[in-house]
């Protein structure tokens, strides 16, 4: 890590390359303000209720709220005005059900070519950011960025690419059949369509899943109310790692003082009964303040210095939509939703169970970049995979009914719901990064390398007008460039790492086993941090090298006549 830094550089080396840190960092956050920035300069205001026929009545509040924000003093949620912006609040509602087509491509259009013209034009930051981490690569005697950054990560570039290849030859023909299917359904359901556009999918898919499933993601989210999801989430730490967690005195000065939005709910975490760390939690969608998506951000590392012990602080950040503004309606997760909080709070952990006293190695520091995904994949899966997690919180949010086991059970057919079009989407991902990564030359055009590798890999190819890179930000203002693929990378550990938990004793049912393997769990995958070598701990943990057979066989993606040995290229990642 010191030479990836520019330690041991010549004087005018070291210059050079400390200039390029500045120049990239200011250029990410050049990007970063142009996505925020395009995404707040976009709204449609609607008067007519014909268009919104379809919308959720939450997202229609929402829409309606925003409108008073602006000035129509009298808008409501049954008779508008509406302002549509491209939070993903209304977005995706809009996408999935709106029954008008045109308001549909109005925002598809808009949040597919965001940042990619104007003041807030992001392609030309694109190109120099690749030239400049080219630049930075080969000062410190790298071929490319791509090499640079395998260098401090778990995987081979050899190893990736296999992955990748073998996971696109999975997905590809499986996400033929699946958009075959697809069509059929939508042409049958309106014979008027003459063809599938791109901001006909979503529309169509919740339909083709209502019938195959009966399962309607909207109307759950009245059993998945947000404080009840948080119970659960406690209750299943507690449960697996011995783990309690304390909500903070809201009225304490401690607790105030944490605070940078009324939103914002700060929990202790304890073991033993002594406090180990702490979780600021911020769970509302805030568009003119936030950026989209959930995340996890440390505040304070564990360390030593001297006699003092500094416990972790975390934050994590999500975009769910807001309570009712009267009060009587919570916040109402999809199941999906519940699933992100879940995935952040296992970083969270990670970052607040440490065992570690010296901050470069401690909670996710010094963790190999494409390991950093694990435990918070991992804790994902009891709310794909566990009866008891998903019941601990399924809840109606007015009556407190549990939701209907037959709902249960469709859910559980419905995990695998265009699996391998959803394979093949992270496969596209992750491969164009790389691509953007190792060949990149000055004056290629980094959106005609998208579409290319589009082509390659996707089923359904992109509008010719799109710019979805002018928007990726997890490799161009995150810490995924060249790295994305660290998401299917961690996915067949942290599947591998689940698995173990089914195996021996009583499975997910036997509560001493449970015990016995999430305490384990606990103290590698959570404690250690960077001190030890990610494939390491792994075998730590799980007595042997990660395979990729858990991951297939929960995807619904395994062979047929599979088993739990391996994916022959895959073994042993």
């Amino acid at each position: 890590d010191r030479k990836l830094g520019g330690v041991g550089l010549d004087s005018t080396k070291a210059e050079e390359f400390n200039k390029l840190q500045r120049q990239l960092s200011d250029l990410s956050m050049t990007f970063s303000n142009h996505v925020l920035d395009a995404r707040k300069a976009w709204n449609l205001t609607i008067n007519d209720a014909v268009r919104v026929k379809g919308i959720p009545e939450r997202a229609l509040a929402a829409a309606a709220d925003l409108a008073k924000q602006g000035g129509h003093q009298d808008a409501s949620a049954a008779k508008g005005p509406w302002l549509m912006t491209l939070d993903g609040t209304l977005l995706g509602p809009v996408l999935t059900y709106a029954q008008d087509r045109s308001l549909r491509e109005q925002l598809f259009r808009a949040s597919t070519t965001l940042a990619s013209s104007g003041k807030d034009n992001n392609e030309e930051v694109v190109a120099k950011i690749l030239e400049l981490r080219q630049k930075q690569a080969e000062l410190l005697g790298y071929p490319n960025y791509a090499e640079k950054s395998f260098a401090s990560k778990m995987a081979t570039r050899e190893q990736v690419h296999s992955l990748l290849d073998e996971m696109q030859a999975t997905g590809k023909p499986i996400a033929e059949a699946e958009d075959k299917e697809l069509l059929e359904f939508a042409q049958h359901a309106d014979e008027k369509l003459s063809k599938l556009e791109p901001w006909d999918r979503s529309f169509y898919i919740e339909k083709l899943s209502n019938q195959k499933y009966g399962i309607d993601a909207e109307q759950l989210r009245v059993y998945f109310p947000y404080p009840e999801v948080v119970k659960g989430m406690f209750s299943l730490t507690e449960r697996l790692f011995g783990v309690t967690v304390k909500h903070a005195d809201g009225a304490s000065p401690r607790a105030k003082a944490s605070k940078w939005h009324d939103a914002v709910e700060l929990y202790d975490i304890m073991r033993d009964s002594e406090v180990v760390g702490h979780v600021l939690m911020d769970p509302y969608s805030r568009p003119s303040e936030k950026r989209s998506g959930a995340w996890m951000q440390p505040l304070v590392t564990r360390r030593t210095e001297g006699e003092k012990l500094w416990l972790p602080v975390a934050a994590l950040v999500m975009n769910f939509p807001a309570p009712a503004a009267d009060g009587k309606t919570p916040s109402l997760l999809s199941l999906g939703e519940a699933g992100t909080l879940f995935h952040e709070f296992g970083h969270a952990l990670q970052h607040v169970l440490t065992q570690q006293n010296e901050s470069f190695v401690s909670g996710i520091n010094g963790i190999e970049w494409d390991a950093v995904e694990i435990a918070s994949q991992f804790l994902e899966y009891w709310v794909e995979l566990d009866r008891r997690t998903v019941y601990s919180f399924a809840k109606h949010y007015s009556t407190g009914e549990a939701l209907p086991e037959a709902t249960y059970q469709q859910l559980e057919k419905a995990h695998t719901f265009r699996a391998g079009s959803s394979l093949l989407g992270q496969v596209y991902l992750g491969k164009v990064d790389l691509r953007l990564h190792e060949k990149f030359e000055l004056g290629e055009d980094p959106i005609e390398i998208g579409k290319s590798v589009a082509d390659e890999v996707l089923v359904v190819k992109p509008l010719p007008e799109s710019r979805p890179l002018c928007s990726f930000s997890h490799i161009f203002a995150g810490g995924y460039a060249a790295g994305y693929y660290s998401y299917q990378w961690s996915k067949v550990l942290s599947a591998d790492a689940f698995s173990a938990f089914e195996e021996g004793g009583g499975g997910l049912g036997d509560d001493a086993h449970t015990r016995e393997v999430g305490r384990r769990f606990a103290s590698t995958m959570l404690a250690l941090g960077g001190g030890r070598d990610p494939g390491k701990v792994f075998k730590d943990f799980r007595g042997r090298a990660p395979t990729p057979a858990a991951l297939l066989r929960y995807s619904g993606l395994a062979p047929v006549g599979a088993t739990n040995g391996t994916s022959a290229k895959a073994q042993g990642v």
